[in-house]
């Protein structure tokens, strides 16, 4: 499902990159004939505007387009835009159309939950939340780590040495406190919840670990989306043979 919305999303950017420069080639062939060119005003976007976001009304700018283009070029009313959240991504310079936006000025949580997944709310200090740089929208991965402790088993003592693993990658971060979209933290208290996005198998495993464990977010790279395969750290591991110190 999700490599079929990334090639969603990528034909999505593609057709919009295509509609701009037919728009700019065909205003300056006009232009350069000396031919009037009746246009019309339409909404783009100033820089590209991420899926499941609210626009706002810094986000667009009106723009001149030829009246007779075949091409979609979205709406000359700005209130049919503003306040409406985006199904996918928009890139800088595309036409606003009103079929890549929600149909109503929805702005609750379960518009924002991709399909398949569901809302997971975990409680968040400083440390865990990465000093407060996670936004909504960012991607983060989960880390567990499990004290150390004595288990009895059928009359045999089993030792479990302290051990940190890393548990969930590339979960989408869907709100930060009570707020679902990125606002400025400078001499604000820092939020005490994440909501995540979760299918229902990774979802049961983050509430299990928060009971059991201490969980640390990670803040991935906006340009990453790979998976890493770790073996987990105990204690021992972070020990440097001396072998190697030599």
């Amino acid at each position: 499902m999700e490599n079929i919305n990334k090639r969603i999303a990528l034909i999505a950017i593609g057709a919009a990159l295509v509609t701009s420069l037919l728009i700019y080639l065909y205003l300056s062939s006009m232009s350069s004939t000396g031919t009037g060119v009746k246009t019309k005003t339409t909404y783009v976007a100033i820089n590209d505007i991420a899926a499941k976001v609210v626009i706002t009304d810094a986000m667009v700018t009106p723009v001149k387009v030829p009246i007779d283009i075949t091409l979609p070029i979205g709406t000359a009313d700005k209130n049919e835009i503003i306040g409406k959240m985006t199904r996918e991504r928009i890139v800088k310079g595309e036409p606003i159309l009103l079929e890549r936006l929600f149909p109503e000025k929805k702005t609750t949580m379960t518009y924002v939950i991709p399909r398949g997944k569901r809302a997971v709310t975990i409680s968040v200090n400083e440390v865990i939340q990465t000093a407060g740089f996670i936004t909504p929208g960012d991607f983060v991965d989960i880390l567990v780590t499990y004290e150390e402790k004595d288990k009895e088993i059928n009359g045999r003592k089993i030792y479990y040495p302290k051990y940190t693993k890393v548990l969930l990658q590339n979960i989408q971060v869907l709100g930060v406190g009570g707020n679902m979209t990125e606002t400025n933290l400078i001499d604000k208290e820092l939020p005490t919840s994440v909501t995540l996005a979760l299918s229902l198998i990774d979802a049961e495993k983050l509430i299990l670990s928060e009971e059991s464990g201490t969980l640390r977010l990670a803040l991935r790279p906006a340009t990453e989306e790979g998976i890493v395969n770790t073996p987990g750290v105990i204690r021992d591991d972070l020990m440097v043979p001396k072998s190697k110190l030599q």
